[in-house]
C-alpha cells in the first residue's frame, strides 16, 4: 500500500520515535489530547527526544495548524496500543483542561474527510 502524508501539513519535524514501516494497512484515526494550548511546532517538539518514547503522526495546534511528526508509512507510539498504532493515523490535539479550540476541532474532521476520499479513490 502506498502511503501519502496529509496535504494539510503546515510544519514538519520528524520524530525518531516510531517502529518503522507499518505491518497493517491504515483503517482508523485515533485522536489523542495533549494537555496544553500548544502550537503545531510545539507538539512535534514534544517528540524529538528519544527519552520521551512517544510520538504521533500529526499534531494539531491550538490555532488548527497541522504538524507532521511521524510519516504515515511508519507506526507512531501514541495510543499505548501497538496493535492500534499499527493501523491508525494518530493525531495529538492541543487542549486545555476545559477547552478545545474551534480550529483544533475542525482540523481532524477535515483530515478524516481527506482520508475517506483517498480510500474511496484507491478502491
Amino acid at each position: 500500500m502506498a502511503y501519502t502524508n496529509s496535504p494539510l501539513v503546515d510544519y514538519t519535524n520528524l520524530s525518531p520515535n516510531h517502529s518503522g514501516l507499518r505491518t497493517h494497512s491504515i483503517d482508523r484515526i485515533t485522536p489523542h489530547c495533549v494537555v496544553g494550548q500548544l502550537s503545531a511546532e510545539s507538539i512535534c517538539g514534544c517528540f524529538t527526544s528519544t527519552s520521551r518514547q512517544a510520538s504521533c503522526n500529526y499534531g494539531i495546534g491550538k490555532d488548527g495548524r497541522v504538524s507532521l511528526c511521524v510519516e504515515e508509512k511508519n507506526r507512531s507510539w501514541c495510543s499505548s496500543s501497538a496493535a492500534n498504532d499499527q493501523r491508525a493515523i494518530t493525531i495529538e490535539c492541543a487542549l486545555s483542561l476545559i477547552h478545545i479550540s474551534e480550529p483544533t476541532r475542525r482540523t481532524p474532521i477535515s483530515y478524516a474527510v481527506f482520508c475517506l476520499k483517498k480510500k474511496k479513490n484507491e478502491m
